[in-house]
């Protein structure tokens, strides 16, 4: 397409999204069910984000249907983070419920609790064991718009619910004809289940959502003049007029240049959709907008399996699970541990991120693990028989295993050693692997006494490197409790807001729960939806 020709969408509307996952597709959504014109743009090639890439549970506090209530769901995110967050606490506890009652009314997505899944801080107040976290039903891409279908999917994906995990645990367990079936009758589940279902609650609505067109720049004119935004693709460059403009473009971690100069040194990789190079923050920088956090991010252990990519690009998995079962430690360079393995994904990289006296001794990392695991449980890429792939190093020995990874012998030799008798003793006074309701949630459901604990003896042995990774940065626009960007002046600027990973997030370097980045961007992209409505209600010279 040449600049002279029709761009296929909308050229003036009431409501400017830019990005497609959860967040962006649920402005959208709101936006558009409210009647006013809405254009939603994605720079990929397919619709859903790093959201449709992600295990796609949503942190909706108060969890309904149980002992749970606001008050206790505030005192935990304060005791969190702070009473400089209660602003932004009270916004998101307040506004979670209505979000997701909104997305249920007006989408065919549906939220179904995970009531034994917990939060992740057990020592604070206002900490529940379940009931906050939301998994997405399965829903058919038959019953959806043609738009549903154009969605990005992960690597290794398996139409299985967060329930249906709870119940099989493990491959040898999975009901692999169910699974099967779903993909036959092209059935979604996780993430990829919600963007689908939001995808077609926006389409439905009325909004158009076109891919392949990015946001180039932003003009902000003088008081009420309407804001120009220049998207553009390989074949287009053309500008879009619009009364607000919602910046819910994730992230700016799959950006090389960014996450070397802002985030950890330490860091590996980015998990975030490749995309995700951070437009949001550069036009901040760029027009005089408050930033902040641009330095967290939401921390996740990965392992980069040969081949795997999304759109082209290397594309690492999650190391969840894996770590919370027995039989298996993660040591550092030196061959020593360095943290509770089995703790919250963020916390393990936090671990990997230490500075100590200008060095950081964890940011090199291996998982080191015997026989008993390879035959009882699954790890990415590794079958129980056969041949070894590329990452996964083996050896007949401990001693022999250290070098083959370059880490000495008696160094890992001793670790494992101690490891061992910790088993036996049956605590890990080291660390306190084990301890926790979020360890043992992990665990082995079929040993009762340690679920996490498990002695590495049964040759041979192995190891797959461990890299620091985000699955979002956390720095942007700083915003205000309606999503509203603001000037360094302190002043919200009229018409430009921005949620998820997008906008400086104020949850710090903290993740309280999982699912809490779908939940607070959702929320807030709700939020601003309604606030962008109202401001376009309350302006009589806007009309597209």
């Amino acid at each position: 397409m040449s600049n002279s020709e029709a761009p296929g969408f909308p050229l003036e509307v009431d409501v400017l999204v830019v990005g497609s996952g959860a967040a962006g597709l649920t402005a959208a959504l709101t936006a558009a069910i409210s009647g006013r014109t809405v254009l939603l743009v994605e720079s990929a090639g397919r619709f859903g984000g790093t959201s449709a890439l992600s295990g796609g549970r949503v942190w909706i506090p108060p969890g309904e249907g149980s002992e749970d209530s606001h008050a206790a769901a505030s005192e935990y995110l304060a005791a969190s983070f702070g009473s400089e967050s209660q602003p932004m606490i009270e916004a998101f506890v307040s506004g979670a419920r209505r979000m997701a009652r909104f997305v249920e009314t007006h989408s065919r997505h549906r939220f179904i609790p995970c009531p034994r899944y917990p939060d992740y801080h057990a020592q604070l107040p206002g900490w529940t064991s379940g009931g906050r976290a939301y998994d997405a039903a399965p829903i058919g891409l038959g019953e959806l718009v043609p738009e549903a279908s154009d969605i990005f999917l992960p690597p290794g994906y398996l139409p299985i619910t967060h329930s249906e995990w709870e119940t099989w645990r493990f491959p040898a367990e999975f009901d692999w004809e169910l699974i099967e079936r779903r993909r036959e009758n092209r059935i979604l589940t996780n993430g990829a289940s919600l963007v689908a279902s939001l995808v077609d609650g926006a389409v439905r609505a009325g909004a158009k959502l076109v891919k392949d067109v990015a946001l180039l720049d932003v003009e902000h004119g003088p008081g009420s003049e309407p804001i120009r935004a220049r998207v553009g693709s390989r074949h287009l460059d053309t500008a879009v007029v619009a009364g607000a403009l919602i910046l819910a473009s994730g992230g700016f971690d799959a950006n090389p240049e960014l996450r070397s100069a802002l985030l950890s040194p330490a860091l590996g990789v980015s998990a975030s959709i490749p995309t995700n190079t951070g437009i949001a923050l550069q036009l901040a920088q760029e027009q005089g907008i408050a930033v902040d956090n641009l330095s967290q991010g939401w921390w996740m252990p990965m392992v980069q399996l040969p081949d795997e990519t999304v759109d082209g690009n290397p594309y690492p998995r999650a190391l969840v699970r894996e770590r919370g079962v027995p039989h298996q430690i993660a040591v550092n360079r030196s061959g020593m541990r360095f943290v509770d393995e089995a703790c919250p994904y963020h916390e393990f990289v936090q671990a990997m991120l230490q500075r100590r006296g200008g060095e950081f001794p964890n940011r090199e990392a291996w998982l080191v693990f015997d026989q008993q695991f390879r035959e009882k449980y699954p790890f990415p890429g590794l079958e129980s028989t056969g041949p070894l792939p590329a990452h996964v190093k083996t050896d007949n020995t401990i001693g022999d295993l250290a070098s083959r990874i370059r880490i000495d012998p008696g160094a890992l030799t001793a670790t494992v050693d101690r490891w061992n008798s910790l088993c036996r003793s049956g605590r890990d006074s080291d660390f306190g692997r084990g301890e926790s309701l979020y360890d043992r949630y992990y665990g082995d459901p079929r040993l009762e006494t340690s679920p996490n604990l498990g002695t590495i003896e049964q040759a041979p042995f192995y190891a797959v490197p461990i890299t620091s990774g985000t699955i979002g940065s956390k720095g942007g626009p700083i915003t205000t409790t309606e999503a509203q960007v603001m000037e360094h002046d302190g002043h919200p600027r009229r018409g430009w807001y921005a949620a998820g990973n997008a906008a400086a997030s104020w949850t710090g370097d903290d993740y309280p729960a999982p699912g809490s980045t779908l939940g607070i961007g959702m929320t807030f992209a709700h939020r601003a939806a309604i606030a962008a409505i109202r401001s376009l209600d309350e302006s009589p010279s806007w009309s597209s």
